[in-house]
């Protein structure tokens, strides 16, 4: 995946989106984590279907993949992001 390929994947992360993906993933979690989400499963549906499988050329995407990811839940009214330690 080049820079440009990446910047328009990255355009495609919208609070709409971001929203629309943890009403989907929110029901599928345990009892006992059900009202969360976890950004690595976030970070796995939108990257499954992505031509990167070397983890050079993953981790740089997955790091502005997250930016983006935790920017739009910033605009996402009721909804929250909470750093994890794992």
């Amino acid at each position: 995946m080049n820079e440009q390929e990446l910047e328009q994947f990255l355009a495609t992360i919208t609070p709409e989106r971001i929203r629309q993906l943890v009403l989907e993933l929110e029901p599928q979690q345990p009892k006992a984590d059900r009202g969360t989400v976890p950004l690595w499963q976030i970070l796995e549906e939108l990257t499954k279907d992505l031509p990167i499988t070397e983890a050079a050329d993953q981790s740089p995407v997955e790091m502005r993949l997250r930016k983006a990811i935790i920017d739009a839940v910033g605009q996402i009214e009721g909804l929250t992001f909470v750093e994890g330690d794992g």
